[in-house]
């Protein structure tokens, strides 16, 4: 068996030393929310409770960027970010957004947006079981599709190429292309991806 060497195991430590601190992080701001309410301090509990969420949130994220798929072979991908949307009070777009970008062997960039309890996603839905645009899709450079298991609508434009995966009920996958040729790249990336288990994470 290949022993880790020091300086990954030292980042182990450290991020389940992380992830401890946030989940002792919510665990005391939950009981001094219990304890600030039960005094009839609804302000400390309110504060309280979003200190808690905020916790609770970034564990999800985490577990999001973990979910993420790595880069196919001959790929290159950046670090994936993060970010709690309603903590920023961007709340209007989703709950939680994680991206990443993917480098193909072409040199394109295939940027992944997975967006949880996202707005758009009751939109595109109502497109998805509208007879009328479904008959005006492939018209407007959009197509249905399966992918990862889910409903999804490919979409081509200016040059560009996107897809979209309806995924559970308010999960919204997302892959950008630069150019209509990345089409092959982005069913790739899509069979990499673990679509369910990101589903499950967040719903």
């Amino acid at each position: 068996m290949r022993h880790l060497t020091v300086p990954v195991a030292v980042l182990l430590v450290l991020a389940v030393a992380a992830c401890a601190a946030l989940g002792d992080t919510a665990t005391d701001a939950m009981s001094a929310a219990s304890a600030a309410y039960g005094g009839g301090d609804y302000k400390e509990a309110s504060t309280q409770l979003q200190k808690a969420l905020v916790a609770v949130n970034q564990l999800l994220l985490d577990q999001l960027i973990a979910a993420l798929p790595d880069p196919p072979s001959g790929w290159t991908a950046e670090e994936p970010e993060g970010i709690d949307a309603s903590a920023i009070g961007a709340g209007f777009f989703a709950t939680l957004v994680v991206e990443r970008d993917y480098t193909t062997p072409s040199g394109s960039t295939i940027d992944l947006t997975v967006a949880a309890n996202s707005p758009m996603l009751a939109a595109l839905r109502m497109y998805l079981s509208n007879p009328m645009m479904a008959q005006l899709a492939g018209q407007s450079g959009t197509e249905q599709v399966e992918a990862c298991g889910y409903d999804a609508l490919k979409q081509f434009g200016d040059g560009t190429f996107e897809m979209n995966v309806l995924a559970g009920n308010s999960t919204l996958i997302t892959y950008s292309g630069q150019q209509e040729s990345d089409e092959q790249y982005i069913d790739a990336l899509v069979a990499a991806t673990d679509c369910a288990t990101i589903v499950e994470i967040v719903e």
